[in-house]
């Protein structure tokens, strides 16, 4: 196993589960635009893409502008909604903390807008993470590797000594195209079946096997 010193992750389904929140807030559109409601299960198999990919999966008959207002909608609402239901998955915040005090440089790199992300980051992870970085105008988005090298630019570390931990097929192809190792986690948005057909460099199946990445067990 290499040494890092650099650890990012993605938000939703890696640290955070998000799942009902996402779906609450999508349905809460759908219905203000008499469209149909999705699913928890739909929703989740279209998490991963940010907010365009999410309208686009939810609603693909719809042109181009309607996506748009659309994807708008949904933006600002989830922005004001998204801690009601939102936790960290068990273990999280401890092994977090375990990392910080190892040593790590950690960040979380997602493409969830940065409004929301800035508010998750206050309520769960200051102190924990050094920054968590969002959708914006200013990177493209995840699978481009722009946010995560901003990330390892703003921690002064290189790819070489950096791992993404993530929990699908778009973490994976972030990590490649950023030029990192890969983990991913089963108990996020994605299948154990799939995830393993992307051979990602690990694959993680509970928080203590992740923390024994990094901190190894005495």
């Amino acid at each position: 196993m290499n040494t890092y010193k650099t650890i990012i992750f993605d938000m939703d389904g890696t640290v955070l589960d998000t799942l009902d929140e996402l779906t609450e807030s999508l349905n809460y559109i759908l219905r203000k635009y008499q469209l149909p409601e999705k699913t928890k299960m739909q929703v989740r198999s279209y998490l991963g893409y940010g907010y365009a990919g999410l309208i686009r999966q939810a609603v693909p008959e719809a042109n181009q502008d309607f996506q748009l207002e659309l994807q708008d909608a949904f933006k600002s609402y989830y922005g004001s909604h998204c801690q009601g239901h939102t936790k960290p998955y068990e273990g999280i915040l401890e092994i977090l903390a375990s990392l910080r005090d190892a040593g790590y440089k950690t960040a979380i790199v997602s493409n969830k807008g940065q409004a929301a992300v800035t508010e998750l980051h206050k309520e769960f992870f200051e102190g924990l993470v050094q920054f968590s970085l969002g959708e914006s105008a200013n990177y493209k988005k995840k699978p481009e590797p722009d946010m995560v090298w901003e990330a390892l630019r703003r921690l002064g570390s290189s790819a070489q000594e950096a791992i993404y931990i993530g929990d699908s097929e778009v973490d994976k192809k972030t990590a490649d195209n950023s030029g990192l190792d890969s983990a991913l986690v089963t108990w996020g948005f994605r299948d154990k079946p799939l995830l393993q057909s992307l051979h990602p460099d690990y694959l993680v199946s509970s928080p203590k096997e992740l923390k024994h990445l990094f901190i190894p067990a005495r």
